[in-house]
């Protein structure tokens, strides 16, 4: 027997047309999203992730592409205060903060630049993590995050195939109405919400794949990244999983970034990943003695592949790049 014989390989995809350097894409849901998210932005393409932070429910997404298409800002009186804190319950907690309107003009900015690159984006990829939802009570609206307000404040939940289904066609109208060419491509995270219980988890995402399945039955213009299976049948291991046994590692999010590429990127943009890569490990890159000659011959060097990269992609930006290797030449 084979070694390969001792797993079962996903094959990707044949989707067309494949993403190039020319296209703009979001991506908007679970922390899945957040890594793939962070994956396209290292290798320089025109990316915008989670306008209202991670979510996690189909509901709380929708909410969010809905305030978007209508540019539907939002005002002081939806904001909540806690812990010394003002929190939307639409955002992930990393748009809270101690000043009201700070909190406002951050998540409104969001709203507009979300809805410009909505509005020339090729594809949308939304990550759906769980079917479990918290009602607060106050409003009667889902909440994409509790923020730790005491759970007696929100009745908790299970959304049905079909109301799953209606968030998802929520989700798809809204996009639509701001890009109409816009392909999507709908995915379940892979991340384990072992704090529902495993068989919670798994009914949860049994609920999002069939009606992702039903979804796509009537809308032969959306498709689905198989990232869930891949975890769970190809990766079936608890050595794919980070210590916490509920996110997948490192190397798991890169075998699946692997197949994520093969399937929606284009092969030639493809061939300059590893060039884009060896510039932004020389980043990470730390020298046992600062200044000295090697340093410099070594930060010369990104900049010359810096150069190289940008004669035959001129709209990269590599300004951060550029400051952080002529300050290794030119110390202040």
């Amino acid at each position: 027997m084979k070694t390969s014989d001792l797993f079962t390989e996903i094959q990707p995809g044949n989707f067309r047309p494949k993403l190039t350097y020319q296209d703009h894409v979001m991506l908007s849901g679970s922390c899945f999203a957040e890594h793939i998210h962070h994956k396209l932005l290292r290798y320089k393409y025109k990316v915008y992730g989670n306008p209202f932070g991670i979510l996690f429910n189909p509901a709380s997404i929708a909410r969010s592409f809905e305030r978007i298409a209508k540019k539907e800002y939002f005002h002081a009186d939806e904001l909540v205060q806690a812990d010394g804190l003002y929190h939307s319950m639409d955002h992930h907690g990393s748009f809270s903060a101690p000043d009201k309107e700070a909190v406002l003009t951050n998540i409104n900015n969001q709203i507009d630049q979300a809805a410009e690159h909505l509005s020339k984006s090729r594809f949308l990829f939304v990550s759906l993590g769980t079917t479990r939802v918290y009602r607060y009570k106050s409003t009667g609206l889902v909440a994409g995050n509790c923020h730790k307000i005491p759970q007696v404040h929100f009745e908790e939940e299970s959304l049905s195939v079909d109301q799953c289904i209606n968030e998802l066609s929520r989700i798809y109208q809204h996009v639509k109405a701001i890009s109409p060419t816009a392909s999507l491509i709908w995915t379940v995270s892979p991340v384990r919400y072992l704090k529902e219980g495993l068989i919670s988890n798994q009914r949860s995402k049994s609920t999002l794949i069939v009606a992702i399945d039903q979804f796509l039955k009537e809308h032969t213009d959306t498709s689905y990244f198989e990232a869930y299976e891949i975890m769970i049948d190809q990766l079936r291991d608890y050595r794919y999983y980070a210590k916490d046994l509920v996110h997948p590692s490192e190397v798991a999010i890169d075998i699946i970034w692997e197949h994520f590429t093969q399937t929606y990127i284009d092969p030639q943009e493809h061939t300059h990943h590893p060039s884009i890569e060896k510039v932004r490990r020389a980043m990470e890159h730390r020298f046992l003695h600062e200044n000295t000659k090697s340093e410099k011959v070594f930060a010369e060097a990104q900049l010359k592949i810096i150069h190289q990269l940008e004669a035959i992609f001129p709209e990269m930006n590599w300004k951060e790049e550029r400051q952080y290797f002529f300050h290794l030449i030119e110390p202040d």
